[in-house]
C-alpha cells in the first residue's frame, strides 16, 4: 500500500534537488520541511545512509542545469519552478529496490513522455518512500504542468494499480462524506477528457467489433500497435508515444471486463477490414489536429483501388463450392505480397500512377548514386594498406550494400504494382459478382 501527495515548488529548486538526491544534505530540518504537508510531521528522522536515484529525460549529473535550460528555452523561468511528489509505503511491505522500481514506473507513466523528473528512494524513516521532483515546464512543447484534483486522482490511480501489480495492499475507497473529496469522480472525469483514453476506448471498441474471438481481439490490438497485459484478470493497454498504461475496466467501466469483452465479441457480427493497423496510424493528437485539419486528404486513385481490392480478397471467397478463375486463385495466393504493396502505397501516400512513377524515378536515381559510392569505396580499398582503415571501409561498403538492397526491393515492388493495376478492376468485378451470388444463395436458403 502507498500513500501519495504532490505540491508546488516556487522557491529554491536547487535546495529540493539537493535534499532528494544527496545523502549528505538530508538533515533532520530539511526532511521536516519536505514532509511537513504529509504524514511525517512527528516522525523521528536520521541522516540518510542510503538512497536510490534515477532520472527521466535529464542527466543525474546535471539535473538542475537541464531543468533550467528547458525553462530558458521556452522563456518560462518565473512562477512555479517544479512540483514535488511523494509516495510512501507501509512499514516492512517493500524492499528499497522494489519501492524504487515502482517509483520509476509511476514517473514514467505519469510524466515520462513530456517532463524531466528525478526519482529518489529514501530509507531514513520507518516507511520507505519515494520523492519525485518534476520540472514545471515540458521539454517537449514548453507547456506547464497543471496540478489539480484531476491530475492527482490520476496519480493515485496509477500508484494503486502499480501496487496491485506488485501484490501490495491498496487503500480501499471509502464512501465520501459531505466535506470529503471524491477522487474516483475526478479520475473518471480525467478519463473522459483525456485524449489518450478517448482514442484508446475508440480503438478497443473497434477491435471488439472486428474480432471473431477473444484471441483475435488481442491480435487486432497488437496489430494496431497496442501492448496488452493481463494482470490478475485485469487488462491494461499502452500505445506509443504514450508511456502510460490504461487499465481499461477501471477507466471505461464494467463493459470492459474480460468476460464482458468476450460476450460483446460473440454478440457482434464481425465485418473484417483488411488492415486494422491503418486505422490508428493516421490519428492526430489534439494539439496537432487543429493545425492539420485543412490538410486532411481523402483516399483515392490507385491507393483506394488497392485498399478495396485487399478488402475483397480478405473476406472473399468464403464458399469453397464456388468456382474461381485461375488468375483470381493466383491473386489469393499472393495476398501477403498484395498486402505489402498496399502498405507501401499507404505509407508513402501514393494515390496516382504519376506519383508512383515519380517515386520510382527518385529511388532509381538514389540507387544509382549509392552504387557509384560503393564502386569508389571498392576501388579505394584496393589501395589501402592499413588494416583498421580497410575494415572501416568494408563497414561502409556493407551499409551501402544493404541500402541498395532495400531500394532494389522497393523498385521491384513498384514494377509489380505497375503490372498489377490494369488487371485489378477486372478482378474486383469478378469478386463483386461472387459476393452477389453468395448473397443470392443466402437469401434462397432463407
Amino acid at each position: 500500500m502507498a500513500t501519495t501527495s504532490i505540491w508546488k515548488i516556487d522557491k529554491r529548486l536547487d535546495h529540493v534537488i539537493e535534499y532528494t538526491t544527496n545523502p549528505e544534505k538530508t538533515s533532520k530540518e530539511s526532511y521536516q520541511e519536505l514532509h511537513n504537508v504529509i504524514e511525517y510531521a512527528n516522525a523521528s528522522y536520521k541522516t540518510e545512509e542510503q538512497l536510490y536515484v534515477s532520472t527521466l529525460n535529464c542527466s543525474e549529473e546535471t539535473i538542475l542545469q537541464d531543468m533550467i535550460e528547458t525553462k530558458k528555452k521556452y522563456r518560462k523561468e518565473n512562477g512555479i519552478l517544479a512540483f514535488h511528489g511523494f509516495q510512501s509505503f507501509v512499514k516492512g511491505e517493500v524492499t528499497p529496490e522494489i519501492a524504487h522500481e515502482i517509483g520509476v514506473k509511476l514517473a514514467e507513466e505519469l510524466w515520462g513522455d513530456r517532463f524531466e523528473v528525478v526519482i529518489s528512494t529514501h530509507l531514513n524513516t520507518e516507511h520507505i518512500h519515494n520523492h519525485f521532483v518534476l520540472n514545471s515546464v515540458s521539454f517537449k512543447d514548453g507547456k506547464k504542468f497543471y496540478n489539480n484534483r484531476h491530475t492527482y486522482a490520476l496519480m493515485r490511480e496509477t500508484s494503486d494499480r502499480l501496487c496491485e501489480e506488485y501484490k501490495l495492499n491498496v487503500l480501499e475507497e471509502k464512501p465520501c462524506g459531505k466535506y470529503n473529496i471524491d477522487y474516483t469522480k475526478y479520475y473518471k472525469e480525467e478519463v473522459k477528457k483525456n485524449n489518450q483514453r478517448i482514442i484508446t476506448k475508440e480503438d478497443i471498441d473497434y477491435a471488439i467489433g472486428q474480432a471473431f474471438s477473444y484471441k483475435d481481439f488481442l491480435s487486432i490490438l497488437n496489430k494496431m500497435g497496442y501492448a496488452v497485459e493481463n494482470r490478475y484478470g485485469k487488462l491494461s493497454v499502452r500505445k506509443e508515444p504514450y508511456k502510460r498504461n490504461v487499465r481499461i475496466e477501471r477507466a471505461f467501466g464494467e463493459e470492459y471486463t474480460i468476460e464482458n469483452i468476450e460476450k460483446r465479441i460473440y454478440e457482434t457480427e464481425a465485418i473484417r477490414e483488411p488492415f486494422p493497423e491503418a486505422r490508428t496510424n493516421h490519428k492526430i493528437y489534439k494539439s496537432e489536429k487543429r493545425q492539420n485539419l485543412k490538410n486532411k486528404k481523402k483516399v483515392k486513385g490507385i491507393k483506394a483501388l488497392y485498399f478495396h481490392y485487399c478488402f475483397l480478397l480478405k473476406i472473399f471467397p468464403k464458399n469453397k463450392r464456388m468456382k474461381y478463375s485461375k488468375e483470381l486463385r493466383e491473386e489469393i495466393k499472393k495476398m501477403d505480397k498484395i498486402s505489402e504493396e498496399t502498405r507501401f502505397l499507404s505509407k508513402n501516400d501514393i494515390q496516382t500512377m504519376q506519383e508512383l512513377l515519380a517515386y520510382k524515378k527518385a529511388v532509381t536515381l538514389n540507387r544509382k548514386d549509392l552504387k557509384s559510392k560503393r564502386e569508389n569505396l571498392l576501388r579505394k580499398n584496393k589501395k589501402i594498406k592499413d588494416e583498421k582503415e580497410k575494415q572501416d571501409n568494408y563497414s561502409k561498403i556493407e551499409i551501402l550494400k544493404e541500402d541498395i538492397k532495400k531500394i532494389s526491393k522497393e523498385i521491384e515492388m513498384i514494377e509489380d504494382i505497375e503490372s498489377r493495376i490494369p488487371k485489378i478492376k477486372e478482378k474486383i468485378e469478378e469478386l463483386e459478382n461472387i459476393k452477389e451470388k453468395e448473397r443470392e444463395n443466402i437469401e434462397y436458403i432463407k
